[in-house]
């Protein structure tokens, strides 16, 4: 019998071919007609991965459906349903606020899933789940941004520790009780420069209009669905994988192409597309880290030397910020002294 890990694994790669531009569809037909196929863990991994409604929008691309469990064929066709008709409500939602900012001359793009739904790259509404509508705007128009949104009847939420006291990429988060998406309106993407890469000035002056909207280019697109979740996610520091990203990836791949000189010679990226090859076919051209391969590779085929291994980054994580960063402002500010003692367990990880 399969280990744990072997079996995750297995399920993980399964996910992979599915969602895959190259595999062959023969070949994942005749996987798919097996009856060793972990249905169940299938479903658990890819709905963590959240790609599920991307899995069944593949296979029937691929008119693979017939071959998978019918009573999971059903399941999956009305939570892809549930989410296409989200996204058709986001897309709504998304239309309302463009309006909004154009008519006061807001400098701004529309970032990640809402970019993707409004350059009308998905062949199916609800292939890929959505979160926030994630908004760039220029810096000194974000207050004016930000109250255009509030007069439409968002309500600002608390922030956290680092946002209150430290730089962050975006403003207080903006909910509503009658609107179905959270909005983040954002000066940056990420929080440090990466080679130039991402720079808020320079996505607003490449920035697409497309129908009504301003989105960013493709190459910005591209850099932003790797790096956000790189660094704002710290998929690099723990060398770990999204399938959720590498979705994006290959939906711009399909609909624009994806070149490896398109991508910098960057240690994010590196160590980005060493984990995406170990499942993906896709990328086996992109330059890679092969440390990145291997602990990735190790940490997979033992989760409970993962677990730890992740524990002590995680707190070491912390040290370094606390005693490099952010020392000073421990030292001066009394009102972060008392926040963060305040916050101790949940940022030590130690809360239930």
């Amino acid at each position: 019998m399969p280990s744990k890990s072997l079996k995750y694994k297995q399920s993980l790669q399964l996910i992979a071919d599915i969602l895959s531009l190259e595999y062959s569809t023969v070949r994942l037909k005749e996987r798919l007609k097996s009856e060793s196929v972990d249905w169940e863990n299938f479903v658990i991994i890819a709905s963590d991965y959240l790609v599920l409604t991307s899995c069944y929008c593949s296979l029937k691309r691929k008119e693979l459906l017939q071959f998978i469990p019918k009573d999971l064929e059903v399941y999956l066709e009305e939570i892809t349903k549930i989410n296409r008709n989200r996204n058709l409500s986001l897309t709504e939602e998304i239309s309302k606020i463009a309006s909004l900012l154009n008519a006061s001359n807001i400098n701004y793009v529309f970032l990640k899933g809402s970019a993707f739904l409004l350059y009308n790259y998905y062949d199916d509404l609800g292939e890929r789940m959505i979160g926030d509508i994630d908004i760039l705007v220029e810096e000194n128009q974000l207050k004016k941004a930000y109250d255009i949104l509030i007069d439409y009847n968002y309500i600002t939420t608390p922030q956290g520790i680092s946002a209150r006291f430290f730089d962050h990429k975006h403003l207080p988060r903006l909910k509503s009780d009658v609107r179905l998406a959270a909005v983040e309106v954002h000066k940056k993407l990420i929080l440090k420069s990466i080679n130039g890469i991402l720079e808020p000035n320079s996505i607003l002056t490449r920035k697409q209009y497309i129908n009504g909207y301003y989105l960013p280019s493709n190459d910005d697109l591209i850099y932003h669905s790797i790096l956000n979740f790189q660094d704002n996610d710290s998929g690099h520091f723990y060398s770990r994988i999204s399938f959720k990203s590498i979705y994006d990836l290959l939906i711009l791949k399909r609909k624009i192409g994806l070149e490896a000189s398109q991508i910098p010679n960057h240690s994010f990226f590196r160590s980005y597309f060493a984990v995406a090859k170990q499942f993906f076919s896709d990328f086996d051209q992109m330059r890679s880290s092969s440390i990145s391969k291997h602990l990735f590779l190790f940490k997979l085929k033992f989760p409970f030397v993962k677990r730890t291994i992740d524990f002590v980054l995680n707190k070491l994580r912390f040290l370094k910020t606390i005693l490099t960063s952010r020392i000073w402002t421990f030292i001066k500010n009394k009102n972060y002294r008392k926040a963060l003692f305040e916050d101790y367990k949940r940022i030590l990880g130690l809360s239930q």
